[in-house]
């Protein structure tokens, strides 16, 4: 790269699974995002997949455990709530549990001590990618699927759905959730160029820092629609809104809870270091992009669930 070139570069993309979960941490807890979960999973998750698995799969005994997969479960939060609803029809779970962050893993096993009852747990410290590609023709097919926010960057989404379906037992349940690319955060990734990884990927210019930096591609619920379509796979559709207190995010001076909001909002990308414009750049339209309640700001997520259903 030329002299001249260098300083027009922007950071390289580092996906950085400790900050990335810090930031999670930060959202669910500042915002409104359980609180909005538990009201789906009540609602909605109930009847689009606790009770069709009844209607699908008949009635069950406590010889016959429910199986259930969970991808990139990080510390089971969102999956224990799953569990608990699927227990008021099903009586025996036996679910596998896929996730790449050891640290995550064991946190996971520590909430499983205090809210998980009639479990049984296989732990499978992996990506998803390994996992699937370890799997073979014959190997336990499951009820219950949940990819909750793990898809964003697979290298190659139609397979890995067609995998997961494959998966399924006939009359099981696919669950796929991602951000929606219509609503605030799809607008953030589409107005600002510099965001956007694939670009920040081609600064990479060394074959070793190719390895260790592969260029991903940041999805939403538009690639998710395609690839389903592509696969001509049975689905519906739902979504539900959780809005993120991002008020840290205006803080004129630089503070660990400012950094996290906007780390959790641009993902991998390292605007740390990042030239000063652009970050003005980002943090412009994130507020465009949120709704203002007395002294604190919000950011407007909203997540679209795919239930994709194996015929029986």
């Amino acid at each position: 790269m030329a002299e001249s070139d260098k300083s027009m570069a922007r950071p390289i993309v580092r996906q950085d699974q400790t900050k990335h979960i810090k930031a999670f941490t930060n959202y669910s807890s500042a915002g409104e995002y359980f609180e909005a979960v538990q009201k789906w999973i009540d609602e909605t998750f109930y009847g689009h997949v606790v009770e069709k698995l009844v209607t699908n799969l008949g009635d069950r005994t406590d010889d016959i455990p429910l199986r259930v997969l969970g991808i990139g479960s990080g510390g089971g939060e969102l999956e224990i709530m799953f569990l608990n609803k699927l227990l008021t029809k099903f009586p025996k779970i036996h679910t596998c549990v896929v996730e790449p962050c050891a640290n995550s893993l064991t946190k996971y096993q520590a909430n499983v001590k205090e809210h998980a009852t009639n479990i049984t747990f296989d732990w499978q410290n992996h990506t998803l990618e390994d996992f699937v590609g370890n799997q073979q023709e014959n190997s336990l097919k499951y009820h219950f699927i949940s990819v909750c926010h793990s898809l964003y960057y697979m290298k190659n989404l139609n397979k890995v759905l067609q995998s997961l379906h494959d998966m399924l037992a006939p009359g099981g349940i696919l669950l796929v959730t991602i951000t929606a690319d219509y609503t605030c955060y799809g607008k953030l990734w589409k107005i600002i160029p510099d965001l956007k990884p694939e670009t920040a990927s081609q600064q990479v210019s060394s074959p070793a820092e190719r390895a260790v930096s592969p260029p991903p591609h940041h999805r939403t619920s538009a690639q998710v629609h395609d690839a389903l379509r592509q696969l001509q796979l049975q689905y519906h559709i739902d979504a539900y809104a959780c809005p993120y207190k991002i008020t840290h995010c205006f803080d004129e001076e630089e503070s660990e809870e400012r950094n996290q909001a906007i780390d959790f909002l641009t993902l991998p990308i390292t605007l740390r270091d990042a030239p000063k414009d652009l970050l003005q750049q980002v943090l412009a339209c994130i507020k465009e992009c949120s709704v203002q309640r007395g002294n604190d700001w919000f950011f407007q997520l909203e997540h679209v669930c795919f239930f994709i259903t194996k015929p029986t």
